[in-house]
């Protein structure tokens, strides 16, 4: 990582917008004890809070993209996936 410039000598991150590892585990941990997600499921998470659209955020590279909540590409995802494991599931 510091041959490719995201690490200074000492190891720490060139980047200031890049997260350490508790920073980026922290959301994954948000949401696994959030009672905001009690019988939510589906959701795309970011910086310890449901993701907005991206096309609505304010900053470059945040929220999730429509394709990813598209229920049509979710679906044509869902049968390549049966395809490629010969596993349907129920």
């Amino acid at each position: 990582m510091i041959a490719q410039g995201w690490l200074d000598a000492q190891g720490a991150p060139v980047d200031p917008t890049f997260k350490t590892p508790a920073e980026g585990a922290a959301t994954q941990v948000w949401a696994a004890t959030a009672q905001l997600l009690d019988g939510l499921g589906g959701l795309y998470c970011e910086d310890c809070d449901v993701a907005v659209r991206a096309e609505t955020a304010e900053e470059p590279f945040v929220g999730v993209k429509a394709y990813a909540v598209d229920p049509g590409e979710a679906e044509r995802l869902w049968a390549l996936s049966v395809a490629l494991t010969g596993t349907e599931f129920v």
